[in-house]
């Protein structure tokens, strides 16, 4: 009889110290994405890489992205299998913004600029880069970008966000 008295009060001590769902705790929810990269400088001089290298819901699964703006750009390379798709160009517009086709609860994504024309100009004024992330239209984070002068390094931008 000891021993059920013991078992009970254990377990009812388990039961009302357990957390309830509703107790505020929230499960994470997903959000459809945007990602706007203003471009300033000589652009039209440079070619970029803007690669999605993550984009997936918060349980894993593969969202896909779509160039929005400028309109009719097309992925150069996609790999669907990896979901990673590469945009890779010589930019004709100062605004380049993907959207996520569905919700997302990752994000991770590169940016680089390489000066292919005008090379031998010293005057150049380098490429830079506003990058804003969205979620639900809430502006979530801000990153800058600059590329380095003609024959100096420039290192890519490389950003992980966890969105929810």
């Amino acid at each position: 009889m000891k021993n059920v008295l013991s078992l009970c009060l254990i377990a009812l001590l388990f039961v009302s110290c357990s957390k309830k769902s509703e107790d505020g705790i929230s499960p994470a929810t997903d959000k459809k994405v945007r990602v706007e990269v203003d471009l300033s400088g000589n652009y039209q001089n440079y070619q970029l890489l803007f690669a999605v290298t993550t984009l997936t819901t918060s349980t894993g699964g593969f969202v896909a992205p779509e160039i929005t703006t400028p309109a009719n750009t097309s992925w150069t390379q996609i790999i669907a299998e990896g979901n990673a798709y590469n945009y890779i160009g010589e930019p004709k517009n100062s605004k380049l913004i993907i959207e996520s086709k569905t919700v997302a609860g990752n994000l991770a994504f590169t940016l680089l600029a390489t000066q292919v024309n005008n090379t031998d100009d010293t005057a150049q004024i380098p490429i830079t880069a506003v990058v804003k992330v969205f979620a639900d239209g809430t502006l979530l984070d801000t990153f800058n970008y600059t590329a380095k002068p003609v024959g100096q390094v420039t290192d890519p931008l490389v950003k992980s966000i966890k969105i929810n």
